[in-house]
């Protein structure tokens, strides 16, 4: 703007001195300049103004005053006679309205291409964003030509998993379930908790993916679980950045009573929100009769492959509950840690005793008359010196060497 004043100052002034000097001071016709018919100051008012506006033609009109009264003096011209006879100061009339009417023409000009201007940007910034919505909706419909080319064997597929759920033990159809979520639905983390509604508080039994939410969590009222709980369906969640809430969240439910959650922690990002959400919707109301069947049925073979009563399991069970998570560890990334020692001459009961109420529930013990073995669930290797250095705590009063398996 200040560059622009400036040029327009000096553009004024050049052309206004060029015109009393050529027209005026070295013209030998100098009383013909106070009243040319077409007058040369006027001509330079109306380029000022049609360039600069009206604001800034106040510079030319300012100078042609200027140089036209000093003309006019320069004759020897009385300045009553100027400002009494309409045949002189009809010039100065003729620069202000001059510059007017071209300023305020040019000014229209102006507000007009920047009226354009805007309109070209928004138009702009609508076709790019119109652009990306299609790209977008070319990319799902793409997508869903696939799923509607493949529903039939999706369907047989979910068929058969699912009447194969009666042949799995309880560890195995929590797998199945989790890697169906991630079949099915665009999902970088996907997990299952079950809900102690004694205790109110949750905790961790399966997860795909690195997950921020905790392996505990206590129940709070204003938890998008308490959420899900008083609608008894499932529901979807604001995207939480930090990834500390799921996105959608299920109730497993066995009636009217909820066991657990099945949850989408954090979606991929080409995903498509609407279409994910209503196949998460079809897939946890397809599994949660068997995840239901599951939860209530984890009871009964912890009191089938119990030794004693304990929650100490056989070596046999125990086994083939590790295997399980040798692949999941395979297939959804999820590490465990296990470890054994050699034990002898104590009974089940005497390490219920040792390890009651210092380890979790989600932790898994068995045993026979040689060894003794523990294993931890979604745990890394990151803590297995920690952890090595809880069971040579809790197991201080016995004879017992733990190694990892």
């Amino acid at each position: 703007m200040k560059s622009k004043t400036f040029n327009c100052f000096i553009e004024s002034l050049l052309y206004t001195t060029g015109i009393y000097f050529v027209f005026f001071h070295f013209s030998s016709f100098k009383y013909s300049f106070l009243d040319m018919n077409l007058h040369p100051l006027l001509i330079a008012i109306a380029v000022i103004s049609l360039k600069y506006g009206t604001y800034m033609s106040g510079f030319v009109v300012s100078f042609s005053i200027i140089y036209y009264i000093l003309s006019y003096i320069g004759l020897g011209r009385d300045m009553i006679i100027f400002f009494s006879s309409f045949e002189y100061y009809k010039f100065i009339l003729m620069f202000f309205f001059t510059a007017l009417f071209l300023g305020k023409l040019r000014d229209t000009t102006d507000e007009r291409i920047m009226h354009l201007e805007k309109e070209v940007a928004k138009t702009t910034e609508d076709y790019d964003k119109q652009k990306e919505n299609n790209v977008k909706l070319a990319t799902i419909n793409s997508r869903l030509k696939k799923r509607i080319v493949s529903s039939r064997e999706s369907i047989i597929t979910l068929n058969q998993i699912r009447s194969s759920f009666d042949n799995m033990n309880v560890e195995e159809i929590y797998t199945e379930a989790v890697l169906i979520m991630k079949q099915f639905l665009d999902c970088d983390v996907v997990s299952i908790y079950i809900l102690n509604s004694d205790k109110n508080f949750m905790r961790l039994k399966l997860r795909a993916g690195n997950g921020r939410m905790p392996g505990f969590l206590q129940l709070k009222d204003d938890s998008v679980f308490s959420e899900v709980i008083k609608a008894g369906k499932p529901k979807e969640f604001p995207l939480d950045i930090e990834g500390d809430s799921p996105v959608y969240v299920s109730p497993i439910k066995n009636e009217e009573d909820i066991l657990g959650f099945i949850n989408i922690e954090r979606m991929s990002l080409e995903a498509s929100e609407r279409y994910s959400y209503e196949i998460f919707k079809i897939i946890t109301h397809w599994l949660n009769e068997a995840l239901s069947e599951a939860i209530t049925k984890e009871m009964k073979e912890i009191n089938e492959n119990s030794l004693e009563n304990t929650g100490i399991f056989t070596i046999e069970y125990f086994n083939k509950i590790m295997l399980e998570e040798e692949r999941r560890k395979k297939l959804l990334g999820m590490d465990f840690m296990a470890f054994e020692t050699k034990i002898k001459d104590h009974s089940p009961k005497e390490v219920a005793e040792i390890i009651e109420g210092k380890v979790r529930e989600s932790d898994f013990i068995g045993m026979d008359d040689e060894r003794l073995r523990i294993l931890f669930p979604a745990t890394t290797s990151a803590n297995k010196e920690l952890l090595m250095g809880k069971i040579a705590e809790l197991f201080h009063g016995i004879e017992a060497d733990f190694y990892e398996i």
